[in-house]
C-alpha cells in the first residue's frame, strides 16, 4: 500500500513538471521574440563613386609598381644571359688552353731537346744551355699565367651568373607578389563596377565624367588641325600617334598596339618618334628636363600622384591624352582634371 502511494506521488509530481514546462515555454517565447536579421543598407551612389575613385588611384599606383618590377626583371634577365655567355666563353677558353698545354707537355716529354737533360746534351756550351733553360722556364711560367688568368676569369663569370640568377629570382618574386596584390584590387574594382553597372546610363556617365571628363569631339578635332603646326618633327610624330590611339581600351601592363596603360601609351608614342622610354611613369619622369605647368607645350609629359603612378601627354589647348583606368578607353581630357595630384612635367624634345 505504501509502495503504491509512493509511486502515485512520483507520477503526479512528474505530470505536474511536464504541465509547468508546457505553460512556461510559450510564455518565454512570447517574452523574447526572435529578432529579424539585420539587412546591411545598400551603398549610395556617392559611396560607390568614392570607393571606385579611391580604388582607381590605388590600382594605378600598383600597376606602376608592377611595371617597375617588370623592368627590373627584364634587365636582370639580360644580365643573367650575359653572365651565362661569359661563363661559357671563359670555360671554352680554359678548356682550349688545357688541351694546348697538354700537347705542349707531351711534346716536351717526347722531344729530348725540350727537357733539361736534352738541353744539356744538345747545347754547344754553358751559355747555350742556360739560354735554353731560360726559354723553357719562360714558356712554363707563361703557360701557368695563362691558365691562372683564364681560371680567374671563369670563376668571376660563374660568380656573376650566380648573382644575376639570385637577383632575377628576387625580381620575379616581387613581380609575382605585386601581380597577386593587383589581382585583389581588380576583384574589388570588379565588385564595385558590377554594382555601378546597375545604375542608369546617365548615372554611369556622370561618374566617368567626374573622374575623367572627356573632351568634346569639337575639341579633339581641333587638336588634329593644330598638330601640323608643332615645330619639332619628333614631337609632331609623338602627338599624332597618341591622338590616333584615342578610343582604344586601357589594359594594365600593355604597350600597344591594341591596348595601353598610361606609361605604355607615352612609351609607344615616343617610340614612333624614335625616342626610347621605359615602360614606367616614374622612370619616364627622369627623362628630358622639367618644365613648369604654365609653360606646357604639346608633347610634354605630365605626372600625377605621390608616389608617381600616372603619366599623360599634353597635346595643346589645355588638354592631354590619357590611358586612364580599367574599363575605360584612351581619351582626351583636361590637363587640370587631377588637381592637387599633379607632380610635374618633362619635355623630351625642345621645339
Amino acid at each position: 500500500m505504501a509502495n503504491r502511494l509512493s509511486r502515485r506521488v512520483r507520477l503526479i509530481s512528474a505530470l505536474s513538471a511536464v504541465c509547468a514546462a508546457a505553460v512556461l515555454i510559450p510564455a518565454v517565447a512570447s517574452a523574447a521574440p526572435q529578432s529579424a536579421p539585420s539587412v546591411k543598407p545598400k551603398p549610395t551612389i556617392a559611396q560607390v563613386d568614392k570607393e571606385l575613385a579611391a580604388l582607381a588611384v590605388q590600382n594605378t599606383q600598383l600597376v606602376e609598381k608592377y611595371n617597375q618590377a617588370q623592368i627590373a626583371v627584364t634587365a636582370r634577365q639580360q644580365a643573367a644571359a650575359k653572365a651565362q655567355a661569359a661563363e661559357a666563353a671563359a670555360k671554352a677558353t680554359v678548356d682550349e688552353a688545357g688541351v694546348e698545354l697538354s700537347r705542349s707537355a707531351l711534346a716536351q716529354y717526347e722531344g729530348g731537346a725540350f727537357s733539361a737533360a736534352g738541353a744539356l746534351l744538345s747545347s754547344n756550351g754553358g751559355t747555350n744551355y742556360l739560354d735554353q733553360l731560360d726559354t723553357m722556364q719562360m714558356i712554363s711560367a707563361h703557360a701557368a699565367q695563362v691558365v691562372s688568368s683564364f681560371t680567374t676569369a671563369q670563376n668571376a663569370a660563374t660568380a656573376a651568373k650566380n648573382k644575376a640568377d639570385e637577383l632575377l629570382a628576387s625580381a620575379t618574386k616581387t613581380r609575382d607578389e605585386l601581380a597577386a596584390q593587383r589581382a585583389k584590387v581588380k576583384a574589388q574594382v570588379k565588385q564595385y563596377a558590377t554594382l555601378l553597372a546597375t545604375l542608369t546610363a546617365a548615372q554611369r556617365k556622370a561618374f566617368q565624367n567626374s573622374v575623367n571628363p572627356q573632351a568634346s569631339k569639337v575639341q579633339t578635332q581641333a587638336l588634329q588641325v593644330t598638330v601640323p603646326d608643332i615645330t619639332s618633327a619628333q614631337v609632331r610624330k609623338a602627338v599624332t600617334f597618341a591622338l590616333a590611339q584615342v578610343g582604344k581600351p586601357y589594359q594594365w601592363g600593355a604597350g600597344g598596339p591594341g591596348s595601353y596603360d598610361c606609361s605604355g601609351l607615352t612609351m609607344a608614342s615616343y617610340r614612333a618618334a624614335g625616342i626610347s622610354l621605359p615602360h614606367s611613369a616614374a622612370g619616364q619622369y627622369n627623362y628630358g628636363h622639367h618644365v613648369a605647368f604654365s609653360d606646357l607645350q604639346p608633347g610634354d609629359l605630365l605626372f600625377f600622384y605621390r608616389p608617381i603612378g600616372h603619366v599623360t601627354m599634353y597635346v595643346g589647348n589645355g588638354l592631354m591624352v590619357s590611358a586612364p583606368e580599367t574599363g575605360e578607353d584612351v581619351k582626351v581630357i583636361p590637363a587640370t582634371v587631377f588637381g592637387s595630384s599633379y607632380v610635374g612635367a618633362t619635355r623630351l624634345v625642345n621645339s
